[in-house]
């Protein structure tokens, strides 16, 4: 079921670009990790990503972004701070089952919809991860204006 009404807002936020093979995805997210807990910063969460390209060549380039308790970090020249980091106006879908088969479903879904409303998608698509160890679930975003 797609949500018309969402939006991304947190305050706090350290930021990482990569590049990288879309079956990496994993290790990526835990060398994100690892850096963010490296520097001594608390984590406030959840964790999400924006996936800035079509992978046409299996390559993916996404930021990776990480709410923080702390208001200012020594950053260096790969991860950065966003005091506030906030998208409006979002359409959004919840997966949580066979989650890398279902984000290429949820993905048309989305698309779908905005052809049938009459919208523009105007960022990247964005994947919060949610959840715990026994249930975990994704929710898949994108930003859209009405076409006028």
């Amino acid at each position: 079921m797609i949500n018309p009404n969402d939006s991304i807002r947190y305050t706090n936020v350290v930021s990482k670009k990569y590049r990288f093979h879309y079956k990496n995805i994993d290790a990526i997210i835990k060398e994100f990790l690892a850096e963010v807990v490296q520097k001594n910063i608390n984590i406030k969460g959840p964790l999400f990503y924006s996936i800035n390209n079509v992978p046409m060549d299996e390559m993916v380039n996404a930021e990776f972004f990480m709410p923080i308790v702390q208001d200012h970090i020594i950053q260096n020249n790969d991860l950065y701070l966003h005091s506030y980091y906030a998208v409006e106006e979002m359409i959004s879908i919840c997966i949580y089952n066979q989650i890398e088969k279902t984000t290429e479903i949820a993905y048309h879904m989305l698309l779908d919809y905005m052809n049938q409303h009459q919208l523009n998608q105007v960022t990247p698509f964005y994947h919060v991860i949610s959840g715990d160890e026994t249930l975990q679930y994704v929710f898949i975003k994108v930003g859209v204006s009405k076409i006028e």
